[in-house]
């Protein structure tokens, strides 16, 4: 907070006058001095003004000073003008005045020089008689113009360099030798009169070190002894010595702009209680005139060493300056003068350029550099040597060009490219299909994290990986690039990007982050980005995944040809021209592909059991009054008359935030009625002519005996089944809100199901598997068998006896083909752009 100036404001009649007033309030301000607040301040501007003399520098305090200069300095050296109506601060300047006096005449040797008589002779001299007058000064805060130049203060950035030098500086600064040990007590230092040193408790802070020695300097400089002097009647009392110490460095440590907001001065009015006003202002000149000199000893000695440290840099031929943001500048030597580039806190390149001024120091041409590139941070610390070789090497890694990115096969399951890893087994710029990745990374993940539970394992707690996937998805080339840390426990490739985006769209420290440092369209914009990933990308790897492992099982069933029927052989080629004919599909976008082969389509006896199940089920549905499509979306069972059902949320943690929420409530936190949090707790007829209110009514007022629910609430759904169409209706605050997201089906979880399914063909496990008579069966019932429990239950009846079969006929209509035909023709006038999904791990 600005401190306000208010100068004071002199009646004097005449310059007497008026130093006699100013003389009084110097006294009262003296008087007034020791509150804590006040004291604080006035060693606050003493640090500013430490040339000053002291009855200034408690005037610049007493008026609220800051930076002051008298109207013409103001005017001629910084091009400022005092603001129209502001009142001067009232300060002493030196007003010498000569007068004749009478003096004695002396000799060469300064003797009176006598005449006839004995007596002194005299003589008329001009001399000189000190005195002062006030006059008006203004402070920086009541003048304007041009902008002030950087005040050349050697303030610290707390740089490891800066602390080096200024302890340094402190060394030869001080009176006596400073060294450290361990003090018993818990004393920061002390000064030992005896043995005339400092000592300082080693391992403290470099702060709180550079605090204490300023300290104990005071000390070693204001209250030394001669110990073969008995008598030290003038040396000040112990309470003093404290106050003049610990004013001093406070005064030091606020002109090198130290933290030092942990001094306090409450015991200073205590100390000034009952003490004479000119021992007050004795001891207050002492600490100013202490802290002058000592100041300009580190200004000094500070220099030098700056100076020392310009030549040892100008002698090399390249440097790097951190700067405080940031940001650092690396600079070297070229024929014509000086390359220099600029690099931000991740090491990556910002801007750059050629400095033609070979006549220049490195020094120099560093300032240069950052002058034209704008940057105006100072700089915190020069690296030279090891911090220089290191930072090179960070530089040149975060710059790396990396390999032009392949444009992927837009027939092809996608790639994955290891950017780098500290994984042994992978190795840099690595690609393998998703499917495989997909795998490996699961393995090296739970190895890790297996190897690191051991007892002595003493390797790296995680491996680090960044990969980057190549994949066409909607007819578009894209790219996705993350990392995933082996050992965390995350499994395979694709369950990790899964992870990592559930986590961040529902982590409330990442949204306030993306509101408070980039707005709300931008977290608008992360929420529909992981939405995507999460309801597209994440469906589209994984039956990526699922078609690797339905051709991968297929291949290898046929590579054991003479184990399998010219039957099994036909369906596994069938199979593996499926996979290649569904991946440009997938590609496109078309993510409800064709139905997959199945076996009974190459047995001509389940062909002709399947027709006569066929027309069986055509009577079924002409005798059901529907078409055979309208009997099958049915279940294949007759119409039943109209139904409700209610719905009521699962007593579950996961639930909480749903129940008794109004339905403008859930969307505006994002929710869905979703029925996996639901549980069918009522079904009955429905009458004609009864509405969702009488349903309300009745399950509120007077429940039917064998309801077991609680009376229906907000959060309830009620689900109609009229004319064999369901709509379902939420319960909400007032009335009903139809919620057909209720009734849709999720299409992560279908592929998660799918995922699932085909885990058997992957794992090689056959505990449980159904055998080949088992799976015949069910084919022949027309149901759809797993190509995994198939492959299975051959290799497991390799060695049993084999009947002979009669070759079935091959399939004379192409069923699968034609499908696929279909789905290409229509997908080419459905496909769509979608937005990237590049680099979207944050």
């Amino acid at each position: 907070m600005e401190q306000k100036v208010i100068p004071i404001i002199l009646n004097g009649k005449d310059s007497a006058e008026r130093m006699k007033e100013i003389t009084d309030r110097l006294e009262t301000g003296i008087q007034q001095l020791f509150d804590s607040d006040r004291y604080k301040a006035y060693l606050t501007t003493m640090a500013k003004f430490h040339n000053y003399s002291f009855n200034n520098t408690l005037l610049i305090a007493m008026q609220g000073g800051q930076l002051v200069a008298g109207f013409n300095k103001w005017k001629d050296t910084f091009h400022r003008t005092v603001k129209k109506g502001e009142k001067g601060i009232k300060i002493l300047a030196p007003a010498p005045y000569k007068v004749k006096q009478k003096m004695e005449k002396l000799d060469e040797q300064g003797k009176p020089i006598l005449d006839k008589d004995g007596k002194p002779l005299t003589e008329e001299k001009t001399v000189q008689i000190p005195a002062f007058k006030v006059v008006s000064v203004f402070d920086v805060s009541q003048t304007e113009g041009e902008p002030l130049p950087s005040i050349a203060v050697n303030e610290l950035s707390g740089s490891v360099q800066d602390y080096q030098d200024f302890f340094k500086a402190l060394e030869q600064a001080s009176p006596v030798p400073i060294g450290f040990e361990d003090i018993e007590g818990g004393a920061h230092g002390y000064f030992h009169l005896l043995d005339n040193r400092i000592a300082i408790q080693e391992g403290m802070s470099q702060l709180q070190t550079i605090k204490t020695a300023i300290h104990e300097i005071a000390h070693a400089k204001l209250h030394a002894i001669d110990p073969n002097t008995p008598e030290q009647s003038n040396r000040p009392d112990s309470r003093t010595r404290e106050v003049q110490a610990e004013s001093v460095a406070y005064a030091v440590c606020q002109h090198y702009g130290l933290d030092t907001s942990e001094y306090s001065f409450g015991y200073v009015a205590g100390w000034s209680s009952g003490r004479e006003l000119a021992e007050l202002k004795a001891s207050l000149e002492i600490i100013r005139s202490a802290a002058h000199e000592l100041i300009s000893a580190l200004d000094e000695h500070l220099a030098e060493l700056r100076q020392q440290r310009e030549v040892d840099l100008s002698a090399t031929q390249e440097a790097a300056f951190a700067l405080d943001n940031g940001n650092t500048l690396f600079i070297q030597t070229c024929d014509s003068g000086y390359d220099y580039t600029l690099y931000g806190p991740d090491h990556t390149a910002l801007d750059g350029g050629q400095l033609d001024a070979p006549g220049l120091t490195l020094p120099d041409a560093g300032r240069e550099a950052l002058n034209l590139l704008g940057q105006t941070a100072p700089v915190s610390e020069v690296l030279l040597g090891d911090k220089l070789t290191a930072f090179r090497e960070a530089a040149e890694k975060a710059n790396e060009i990396p390999a032009p990115v392949k444009i992927p096969d837009p027939a092809a399951e996608p790639t994955v490219t290891i950017l780098w890893s500290e994984s042994d087994k992978l190795q840099d710029g690595e690609t393998m299909p998703l499917s495989v990745a997909n795998r490996v990374f699961e393995e090296l993940d739970t190895a890790q994290h297996t190897d690191r539970e051991k007892d002595g394992y003493e390797g790296g707690w995680y491996d680090k990986t960044a990969f980057r996937i190549d994949f066409t998805m909607n007819g578009q080339p894209d790219n996705y690039e993350g990392r995933q840390d082996f050992g965390d426990g995350e499994g395979s490739l694709v369950q990790h990007i899964q992870n990592y985006h559930e986590y961040y769209a529902k982590d409330e420290n990442w949204k306030n982050f993306v509101l408070h440092n980039k707005g709300p369209e931008a977290w608008e914009q992360d929420k529909a980005e992981r939405e995507m990933v999460l309801t597209e990308f994440i469906p589209y790897l994984k039956q990526h995944c699922n078609l690797s492992a339905m051709e991968q099982a297929a291949t290898a069933a046929l590579r054991e040809g003479q184990n399998i029927s010219p039957e099994q052989a036909a369906y596994y080629n069938t199979v593996v021209a499926y996979v290649q004919d569904c991946r440009p599909l997938l590609n496109q976008g078309q993510y409800n592909l064709p139905e997959p082969p199945k076996l009974a389509d190459f047995d001509q006896s389940l062909q002709d059991y399947k027709a006569q199940v066929q027309a069986e089920i055509a009577q079924e549905a002409a005798t059901a009054g529907m078409t055979v499509e309208e009997y099958a979306a049915a279940g294949f069972e007759a119409p039943q008359q109209d139904s409700f059902s209610i719905y009521q949320l699962r007593n579950e943690d996961s639930t909480h935030d749903y129940r008794f929420e109004p339905y403008d409530r859930l969307q505006a936190a994002g929710r869905t009625v979703d029925k996996a949090n639901y549980a069918e707790v009522y079904s009955a007829p429905l009458t004609a002519g009864t509405t969702l209110e009488d349903i309300y009514r009745t399950f509120n007022v007077d429940h039917p005996a064998d309801f077991k629910g609680h009376s229906l609430s907000v959060s309830d759904v009620v689900v109609l089944h009229q004319n064999g169409q369901d709509t379902a209706h939420y319960c909400d605050s007032v009335g009903f809100q139809q919620v057909p997201e209720f009734l849709r089906e999720n299409p992560l979880r279908t592929a998660e199901l799918s995922t699932e399914q085909n885990e058997n063909m992957i794992d090689g496990v056959l505990n449980n598997a159904p055998s080949l008579g088992e799976l015949e069966a069910k084919a022949k019932a027309g149901e759809q068998i797993s190509l995994t429990d198939l492959a299975a239950a051959v290799k497991a009846e390799e060695k049993a006896p084999k009947t002979k079969k009669s070759r079935a006929a091959k399939p004379k209509k192409p069923s699968i083909r034609a499908q696929l035909d279909a789905a290409k023709k229509e997908q080419s006038k459905q496909t769509q752009p979608r937005e990237k999904t590049k680099e979207l791990e944050v």
